[in-house]
């Protein structure tokens, strides 16, 4: 074996080797060989400080993206988990999320969701709790007309008073009923509204199809109203939109301008193109609105109305107003100008 020995002079660094030398088997000396090994050091000294600087670096870089972490992604992560916290235990200060709106990546994304979805929550909560005290209200008071009638019918033997009776307790059941079914029927349209989605349909289209209903069912009542449609035919009416809902609003808007109008008179449905709406004008020629304000008239359970109650709800005119909000519309309502009658006015975007 060899010896190696190490050893620093003067700064210096040498390497000697000591090894035996043998001749036919025989030792007969030993033969030492010293070399100045400087470079060895240096590239020792240097691979020594390249760990450390890569050490240094790599910590650094954690360090960083630590921070980073942290700001940007778990102390984001940690407000929600507060904000759907105080949500979930009706705080009453919520957290404000407002100043992760501006962010553009995914957690900007998230909040700006979280917080639409808890608004949106909010607003059906509101809605259903104002909803209900409305309902509570409206059929309160065909109870207190049906239980008087009941129990004057049960006093009165005269036949005349008490076939009178007999129709206020008719026409009232039939109101309690009207107002369950509507009631029943608007909570599944606004259930079912944010699952369906819009297409691209031309709403020429639907109001004929529509209107043609109506004029069969006004055919076979017998009944001598007119329904007239005035738009160019050559020009097509793209909206984005969905299609059993429209033809749901043009059904209402008929239904009630049929439930004013008189024998031998007429419904008149207009469309007109406008820069960036479709206008959609229903007219009838009934009496007209007695309100001041006409937009009271899309109030649920708006106290108007006609005097066939038992046949209307008082809702429909608020779903149909739902229904063109949802499509990015407006509706509004006037007295004709020029001749008897209301008109309604329906704004709907055109599709791109």
């Amino acid at each position: 074996k060899s010896l190696v020995i190490e050893k620093k002079i003067n700064n210096n660094f040498f390497v000697s080797t000591l090894n035996k030398v043998n001749i036919d088997n025989n030792q007969i000396g030993y033969i030492i060989v010293t070399e100045q090994a400087n470079d060895i050091l240096f590239a020792v000294e240097e691979r020594k400080n390249f760990i450390i600087r890569t050490v240094l670096a790599i910590g650094l870089v954690i360090f960083i993206f630590s921070l980073f972490l942290n700001k940007y992604i778990l102390n984001p992560i940690r407000f929600l988990v507060l904000f759907t916290e105080a949500i979930k235990s009706k705080a009453d200060k919520p957290i404000n999320m407002t100043k992760y709106f501006v962010r553009q990546d995914e957690i900007g994304i998230l909040t700006k969701s979280i917080d639409e979805m808890t608004r949106e929550l909010q607003k059906r909560t509101n809605r259903a709790e104002t909803f209900s005290t409305d309902l509570a209200h409206e059929i309160r008071n065909p109870l207190a007309s049906l239980k008087g009638a009941s129990e004057l019918l049960d006093k009165n033997d005269k036949q005349q008073e008490r076939e009178k009776l007999l129709h206020i307790i008719n026409h009232d059941v039939e109101r309690i009923e009207r107002l369950i079914t509507d009631y029943s029927q608007m909570l599944k349209d606004e259930a079912s509204l944010s699952r369906e989605k819009m297409s691209k349909l031309d709403l020429s289209k639907v109001i004929n199809n529509v209107a043609e209903e109506f004029r069969n069912n006004l055919l076979n009542q017998n009944k001598k109203i007119q329904i007239i449609i005035k738009y160019d035919v050559k020009k097509d009416y793209y909206i984005l939109g969905i299609e059993n809902r429209l033809e749901q609003v043009i059904a209402n808007l008929l239904d009630n301008s049929i439930s004013f109008s008189k024998e031998s008179s007429s419904i008149i449905i207009e469309m007109n193109e406008q820069i960036k709406n479709y206008q959609l004008l229903v007219k009838d020629e009934g009496p007209g609105f007695s309100e001041e304000s006409t937009q009271k008239i899309f109030r649920r359970f708006y106290s108007n109305r006609p005097t066939k109650f038992g046949k209307h709800s008082g809702l429909g005119l608020n779903i149909v107003k739902n229904i063109v909000e949802l499509h990015k519309g407006t509706i509004s309502a006037i007295n004709r100008t020029n001749s008897k009658g209301a008109q309604i006015e329906v704004l709907l975007p055109k599709s791109s």
